[in-house]
């Protein structure tokens, strides 16, 4: 019987199972969940809550798909949103002095730095057709 045990314990399952994503508005965070949240399928209270991306589970070794071009009015919004902050951290960066080391400038640049780089990451993630655009209009921000 302990052997059974041992077999059964010792035995990894996978778990199949979607992720529900959506941002929240209050806080601007990204919200992972395993269970849809309280609005999600309800027509009438899905017009006034952050729309839900559902990432469908895949088994192992089946290929991962292209990410999709920002198809929904969320998602092309949560896209403009995304390219006014970048827009505004090119401005900022800009603004500086030319020889501005970041490696060591103060914490509030680094923070402002590594902000930059995740917003970059996610907007080339969003939105890739706008990659080229994006980084022509930081090439002439920063040749100031």
């Amino acid at each position: 019987m302990r052997i059974v045990l041992l077999v059964v314990a010792m035995n990894a399952f996978h778990a199949h199972a979607d992720l529900y994503r959506w941002v929240d508005r209050e806080s601007g965070s990204v919200k992972y969940s395993n269970t849809p949240p309280a609005w999600f399928g309800d027509q009438e209270r899905e017009r006034s809550a952050p729309a839900v991306e559902v990432l469908r589970y895949r088994g192992p070794g089946v290929p991962a798909k292209p990410p999709a071009a920002p198809e929904t009015l969320a998602a092309a919004s949560l896209v403009a949103a995304l390219e006014t902050r970048w827009a505004g951290l090119v401005q900022f960066f800009a603004t500086l002095p030319p020889s501005t080391d970041f490696s060591r400038a103060g914490a509030g640049i680094q923070q402002q730095v590594a902000a930059y780089q995740a917003l970059s990451a996610e907007l080339d993630r969003l939105d890739p057709a706008g990659t080229p655009r994006r980084r022509a209009q930081e090439a002439s921000a920063f040749r100031k």
